[in-house]
């Protein structure tokens, strides 16, 4: 049986680590989250053209650096050189994107990470061998993405492994029906919807009823997070985890 996270509470789920703070999926970003008391980090991963997996939202370096190469091009070697935390602050001078198997070395053995897979996962047997090399329990992974033809690959593959597909309700008109249906179609654990509106919340609201498991993203507002906690969603992936863990410790 899979075990869901955030089935007791919902979960502070920091957004490439705590982001509003430090530079979006690095190291820093994730001691941050940690250190705000975050329930888990939510990665994004990607491929070297080395084959090395390294967490890094887009494939090019355009927003995060002075560079534009693209993650696929690069060697892992010739990628650790780029400083992805300049940007971000003085004071992340010389940070670099890190590797999947650095950040599990980072983690703490009781926290979980969300790691939402870049593309179409070609060397999923690899990264297994990662996640399972790294003793860490099955139940602190869980797996994201936007294509459902990902999500099936897990659940056929890997179905010990929580995978839920991501959505953005908007484009599909907030159509309760046509979500649910994709859900199923999808073989997800639930479903991941980015919040923008009212109508996102009702929608959230109308799928938690049927007691399906929700997470929510990028919920940075604090009215739609006091929403979203209302209706106790699974989870919530935010940039400022410490302003959801005081809303919480109210």
């Amino acid at each position: 049986m899979v075990l869901l996270a955030g089935t007791k509470k919902s979960l502070v789920i920091a957004h490439r680590g705590s982001s509003g703070k430090a530079p979006e999926n690095s190291l820093s970003a994730y001691k941050q989250a940690w250190l705000e008391k975050s329930d888990a980090i939510e990665i994004d991963l990607r491929m070297t053209k080395d084959k090395h997996f390294v967490c890094c939202h887009d494939n090019n370096l355009n927003r995060v650096s002075s560079s534009r190469k693209t993650i696929s091009s690069l060697n892992l070697s010739d990628l650790k050189e780029i400083d992805i935390g300049l940007w971000k602050s003085k004071k992340f001078k010389n940070e670099s994107i890190p590797t999947l198997e650095e950040v599990l070395a980072k983690t703490p053995k009781r926290k979980k990470i969300f790691i939402e897979v870049k593309g179409a996962l070609k060397e999923h047997e690899n990264l297994f061998k990662i996640i399972k090399q790294s003793n860490f329990k099955k139940e602190n992974f869980h797996f994201l993405s936007y294509l459902p033809a990902v999500v099936k690959l897990l659940k056929k593959r890997y179905s010990e492994y929580p995978a839920t597909l991501n959505l953005i309700p908007s484009l599909y008109n907030y159509d309760f029906e046509k979500i649910l249906s994709i859900i199923k179609k999808s073989k997800s654990n639930g479903i991941s919807l980015h919040v923008d509106s009212s109508e996102s919340i009702n929608l959230i609201k109308k799928i938690k009823n049927l007691d399906q498991f929700v997470i929510c993203w990028t919920v940075n507002d604090l009215r739609f997070m006091k929403s979203l906690l209302k209706i106790k969603v699974n989870g919530i992936i935010t940039d400022y985890p410490e302003k959801l863990v005081r809303l919480l410790e109210k």
